[in-house]
């Protein structure tokens, strides 16, 4: 048993037995991939651009020095080789990532695991500090997760899809885990690969924002809101118990809604476009109706879940604008 269908977005799949498909498809997926890699590689002068538009952006994510400071030192000093399919730079020790179109902060090394600084309180508490003292931010061990879960997709698809995929049956089973494991779980490339990017790209702004305890609890309640409007919807309305969904595109359309809320005249380059933060929020929830509309059942869009974490990071946006704690325990 393995779900039917995962391109973009977070996925419906109901674990259907499904007959082996023909491999040209894939081929053909695969070189559209590639071509679409090398035709969309970010230059040079676009990470300039980049990090000016970081520089301007109200979080202050590189720091204290003025705009215009920031500007001349990233005109200065940064450097970008091209790799074929993507281009890498670099700016202050900082490491960046082009590719689609799209620039991406990559997670720094130095230090894979936390302080051992023991964190005291109530364990949910304990558990936010924990994570908070690693090197990677919270938008980092996602992806990290997510790309480790995706090896076990290759090796181990059937626990996967126990384990892995959110649906009311699985709950029902006892298996509630689910409810977040799923949000870190991506069966196929393109899939992770789109979440990874919109991760990346935000998350390192709403954690200067937010900080580390607040974004973590951003996160997590995200992605309980989308598995749990998954199952409302597909379980529960629909009809159909044993449709799951799996991505942490309701994490990332989170972040996209709580940018656009924070930030509404900030701009957000994606994919080799410049939109104001709510428009892009906005694209990205019609282009979820589009594509769910052309797919039912294993095929399609999860958009319930993508709306459930939309609505839930512009809700908690909104609440940390007025100056109020997220979670008074974390």
């Amino acid at each position: 048993r393995v779900p039917s269908a995962y391109m973009g977005g977070r996925r419906l799949a109901d674990g259907a037995i499904v007959a082996e498909k023909p491999r040209w498809p894939r081929y053909l997926a695969t070189g559209a991939l590639l071509a679409t890699l090398l035709a969309t590689q970010p230059s040079h002068s676009s990470l300039l651009e980049h990090l000016e538009s970081l520089a301007e952006h109200p979080s202050g994510l590189l720091g204290k020095l003025s705009s215009l400071a920031s500007s001349l030192h990233a005109s200065v000093g940064a450097e970008s080789a091209s790799y074929g399919l993507f281009r890498l730079g670099s700016l202050s020790g900082n490491h960046y990532l082009g590719i689609l179109g799209t620039w991406i902060k990559l997670p720094a090394f130095a230090a894979v695991l936390p302080s051992s600084r023991r964190a005291r309180g109530s364990a949910a508490a304990s558990a936010a500090s924990y994570m908070c003292t690693s090197s990677f931010e919270p938008a980092e061990q996602l992806v990290l997760l997510s790309v480790l879960l995706h090896l076990l997709w290759l090796t181990r698809p059937r626990c996967m899809v126990r384990h892995a995929v959110c649906s009311l049956d699985a709950v029902q089973r006892g298996r509630v885990w689910t409810l977040l494991t799923a949000n870190a779980s991506h069966a196929a490339f393109p899939h992770l690969l789109h979440n990874c990017i919109h991760l990346l790209q935000l998350g390192p702004l709403l954690h200067a924002t937010l900080g580390c305890s607040d974004l973590l609890a951003l996160m997590l309640t995200a992605a309980l809101a989308s598995s749990a409007a998954s199952l409302l919807w597909n379980g529960v309305l629909g009809g159909r118990p044993k449709e799951g969904s799996l991505g942490a595109s309701g994490v990332a359309m989170a972040m996209v809604a709580a940018n656009a809320a924070l930030y509404p005249r900030a701009l957000v380059h994606v994919y080799g476009l410049e939109l104001p933060a709510p428009h892009a929020a906005l694209l990205y929830l019609v282009v979820d109706v589009v594509a769910s509309s052309s797919g039912h059942g294993g095929g399609g869009v999860d958009a319930s879940a993508h709306a459930g974490g939309a609505a839930v990071g512009y809700a908690l946006a909104r609440r940390w604008q007025r100056g109020l704690d997220l979670f008074p325990s974390f």
